[in-house]
């Protein structure tokens, strides 16, 4: 009886064996398939890009970036340029490349801080003479070695220089302001303007970012200029012709597709590289990152992100901005398996549906300064409201694409403010970012003292 028992004991273990290894052995299946099916969409997807134009890899990027045969690069000249730019040597006096901080818009320069950008400007002569050459130039790609992987994850040398040279413009546009140069302050922006557009074959989101700060360096020096200088109708007209073809290149939508390409890049790496150490993973909490089927779903999850925000991206600016975080919500809702899409996927967008929008309504407030300025020329006085702008100088009253409403004006002694209520929808009472403490609420001012 006893072996009988001990019999059916055995057989009972075997046959549980049977079923945990069963079980085991289904859902290592079942992974598999899983792991597959994510590798294949990921490929299919990836085809698709292809047959439609778009790049994928750092070799197809070169080729969708670069010039067409023949074309006259400014590159050359704007790579001179950078290597003429000499920091200024009063760092304590010279404001924008040193340490000195601008004296309020309408108000003249000090003696020491004049002296400083003067000798500034002297010393960098030949620099803003091979800018001003390039700006002459239409077309302009920066070479760097596409095929250098890591080179896609660093910053490239050229970037910082524009950069620079960009702040060097400002620093000469206040400096001309300063002198009352009417002429030389619309050849800086011109330059300014031309500069930030040599940027415009760049790829990836941190081009974009460049450009962006490059057009706002520009803008705050019109804003100062405006203040201090009377332009003819002439140059007002110019100036608003230089803004509204400057702010028509600004394509966020050829930014993601080619930050996309970095994306795919991206996760390949990884791919190839292998996970990192265990006690890594561990100690950086990425170690589900690196778990089979988790890992896979992250490229097809980041490409349909990166789809919807490409898509996003030829929406109104109010619209864009709603889109943009409801897509990013969507990817923080997802499930376990597709977490991986929800650490990395938002990397790639990082800070471009913030600033992106931002430049947009500054120059939206920088070409309805001009028109006031027109205005005034015209009338010798500036408007009660901005509906007197219509429709002789403006085609209707500009929209604040934050909330919707009219952009905000109120007339001041001697002179006006323009601004926006920005991310937040609240007028926070012309309240400017480096009038508050850092967090707090503020408005994008646009503000002329004369």
């Amino acid at each position: 009886m006893a072996d009988n028992d001990m019999k059916q004991g055995k057989r009972f273990r075997l046959r549980a064996w049977h079923l945990v290894l069963t079980t085991i052995l289904l859902l290592a299946g079942l992974l598999s398939l899983y792991v597959r099916s994510s590798r294949n969409d990921a490929e299919q997807r990836l085809k698709a890009l292809r047959n439609a134009g778009y790049p994928t890899t750092v070799a197809e990027l070169a080729e969708y970036t670069k010039l067409p045969e023949g074309t006259e690069n400014a590159a050359n000249a704007y790579m001179r340029a950078f290597a003429a730019f000499v920091p200024p040597a009063d760092e304590a006096n010279t404001p924008i490349l040193g340490k000195a901080r601008l004296p309020d818009r309408g108000a003249s320069l000090s003696e020491p801080m004049a002296k400083a950008i003067s000798d500034c400007l002297a010393s960098n002569s030949e620099c803003l003479a091979l800018l001003h050459e390039a700006g002459g130039v239409e077309h302009c790609r920066y070479e760097w070695d596409y095929a250098d992987e890591l080179l896609l994850w660093k910053t490239q040398p050229h970037r910082d220089s524009v950069k620079h040279c960009g702040l060097l413009l400002y620093l000469s546009t206040v400096f001309h302001a300063h002198t009352g140069d009417a002429n030389a302050v619309v050849t800086c922006i011109h330059d300014g303007f031309r500069l930030a557009e040599s940027m415009r074959h760049e790829p990836g989101k941190i081009g974009h970012l460049v450009r962006i700060a490059s057009r706002s360096s520009v803008l705050l020096g019109l804003e100062r200029a405006l203040s201090q200088v009377p332009f003819t109708q002439q140059q007002l007209e110019d100036l608003d012709r230089m803004l509204a073809a400057s702010v028509v290149t600004l394509d966020l939508n050829d930014a993601l597709i080619t930050e996309r390409c970095f994306a795919i890049e991206k996760f390949r790496d990884m791919e190839r590289g292998g996970a990192p150490p265990l006690k890594l993973l561990i100690h950086t909490g990425e170690l589900i990152l690196w778990v089979p089927g988790i890992r896979e779903r992250g490229l097809p999850d980041t490409l349909d992100y990166m789809a919807d925000c490409i898509e996003a991206a030829d929406l109104p600016v109010r619209e864009r901005t709603v889109r943009f975080r409801q897509i990013t919500d969507a990817v923080q809702a997802r499930s376990i398996p597709h977490v991986k899409a929800k650490v990395w996927a938002p990397l790639f967008t990082e800070r471009l549906f913030e600033l992106d929008p931002r430049i947009r309504v500054h120059f939206v407030l920088a070409r309805t300064a001009l028109a006031i300025e027109l205005y005034r020329l015209a009338t010798g006085d500036v408007p009660g409201q901005l509906a007197n702008l219509v429709p002789g100088y403006l085609e209707q009253v500009p929209l604040d694409p934050f909330d919707g409403a009219s952009i905000r004006y109120r007339r001041t002694e001697p002179g006006y403010t323009l601004w926006s209520v920005m991310e937040d929808g609240r007028d926070n009472g012309r309240k400017e970012k480096d009038r508050v403490g850092q967090g707090e609420p503020h408005d994008l001012c646009f503000i002329i003292t004369r």
